[in-house]
């Protein structure tokens, strides 16, 4: 396709633990089944979703000097990822995130990240920047560093060379009032895409209702506004029009790690596509809705022929979704 994303986040290195019931703290012990290490993190996510989805990626994020810095970058190399910007911190280790997947396919994590909080501009990369077409930031309110003014300086530059911004969210789940809007908010004013969960659309704006959140988000310019609202689907407004579109029902839930960064990706594929923003929309459902059928946070992704090929066969075919060699 031609086109290039600059991802920029945190990177995991997932070990999953399936199948854990909620009765787990009432019992002396549980048997799972084999835990295998797997790449995640949600900028790792939607790289290597992006890349298995024909775009070409590259990640900004930082690990330690560890055998799972090490796991993690041999993965998104052999994911087709650009690994240029994945930096080895030697004072911290790599996230590592524990995953506890219910038999339902709902997950909880338990994590040691201090490291995701070093990630500053010194790390960023302007050759980088100026090779993508679109710059994405997959983790705001989780990278203090950028959240407070390197975002908005990332963002800043990748406009003064033409590229499109987009962020995805994962913040913490009290309410903090109007905190994140004003750390944010010199971010935001840069933002062309931001794609929240309706979780971490709550957290950023301290509202409730989705007519609030996009009232709240409007005075900052955004020009397109997705909330991911997991198996419910998503909404989509450009502040103009708005569409709510549900979730697939082909696709039955083994585990949902990584959905959010997965719809995130597709739908980022079907935008640089040019399609319009229902198309976009469906898209991003239906990549989500294949990776949740596998266990690990982006093992379910299809490839771009496999995605393209179920949407255009439930949602009004190939003249929705125009293919383009640009």
């Amino acid at each position: 396709m031609g086109k290039k994303v600059y991802c920029v986040g945190v990177i995991a290195c997932d070990i999953p633990l399936k199948p854990v019931s909620r009765e787990i703290f009432e019992l002396d012990h549980m048997r799972i089944e084999n835990p295998v290490w797997s790449s995640g993190g949600d900028a790792a996510n939607t790289a290597v979703a992006l890349a298995k989805l024909g775009l070409e990626t590259s990640l900004c994020a930082l690990v330690g000097n560890d055998p799972y810095g090490d796991f993690l970058i041999k993965s998104l190399q052999q994911a087709g990822v650009d690994v240029r910007g994945i930096h080895r911190n030697p004072n911290f280790g790599t996230v590592i995130s524990h995953i506890l997947i219910e038999p339902s396919g709902e997950r909880h994590f338990v994590v040691h990240n201090p490291i995701s909080g070093e990630l500053g501009c010194e790390y960023l990369s302007n050759e980088m920047i100026a090779e993508s077409d679109l710059v994405y930031i997959g983790s705001s309110m989780h990278l203090k560093q950028l959240d407070n003014g390197g975002s908005a300086e990332l963002f800043k530059k990748a406009h003064s060379l033409g590229k499109i911004t987009a962020t995805d969210f994962n913040g913490e789940d009290e309410d903090r009032g109007d905190y994140w809007l004003k750390t944010l908010g010199p971010m935001l004013r840069e933002t062309d895409i931001a794609l929240p969960s309706l979780r971490e659309a709550r957290v950023l704006t301290g509202k409730k209702d989705l007519n609030e959140i996009r009232d709240s988000l409007a005075q900052f310019g955004i020009k397109i506004l997705v909330v991911k609202l997991g198996n419910r689907g998503c909404y989509i407004t450009d502040f103009r029009k708005e569409w709510n579109l549900p979730a697939f029902d082909e696709f039955k839930a083994i585990d949902t790690t990584g959905a959010g960064d997965c719809f995130c990706a597709g739908f980022i594929r079907g935008f640089l596509s040019g399609w319009d923003l229902e198309a976009c929309g469906l898209f991003a459902c239906a990549v989500a809705g294949f990776n949740v059928t596998k266990v690990g946070a982006v093992a379910g992704v299809p490839d771009f022929d496999t995605a393209y090929r179920f949407v255009t066969e439930r949602c009004g075919g190939t003249a929705r979704f125009p293919i383009t060699q640009s």
